[in-house]
């Protein structure tokens, strides 16, 4: 037999009162918080050229064109990196989770077929066999 989840309230005044207090800290520090408008770049800025020529460690005017302008790039090739090493973790830990192996031998995925079971392919859409 299973009985009902009961709401346990002992110790947990202080520990809600804490939690508002903190939710009323971060909410008027966040509110009364003011920022710089925003630059942005200027009209002929080349982000993604500036990008490459850091990159690579290449001048930045030897890939400009007529009317563009280098930005310096050193601080987007950091984020790009950070962002380039935990998408390729991401990747390998996706391949070694969808990987599985017991004592050594890949699993498959649970479809069985029999050895001597004729399963047709249609792998170009027409009958199976020669087509003279």
């Amino acid at each position: 037999m299973t009985t009902k989840p009961e709401l346990q309230t002992e110790g947990s005044f202080v520990a809600g009162l804490a939690a508002i207090a903190l939710f009323v800290v971060l909410g008027a520090v966040f509110m009364g918080v003011s920022f710089p408008a925003p630059a942005g770049f200027g009209e002929g800025a080349a982000i993604t050229k500036s990008l490459g020529a850091a990159l690579f460690d290449i001048a930045p005017s030897a890939i400009m064109g007529e009317g563009e302008t280098a930005v310096p790039g050193e601080g987007f090739l950091v984020a790009f990196e950070v962002i380039d090493i935990v998408l390729v973790a991401a990747l390998v830990g996706a391949v070694m989770l969808a990987r599985r192996e017991v004592a050594g031998e890949s699993v498959t995925l649970g479809v069985e077929t029999k050895e001597d079971e004729d399963v047709p392919v249609a792998a170009d859409g027409g009958p199976g066999g020669d087509d003279s």
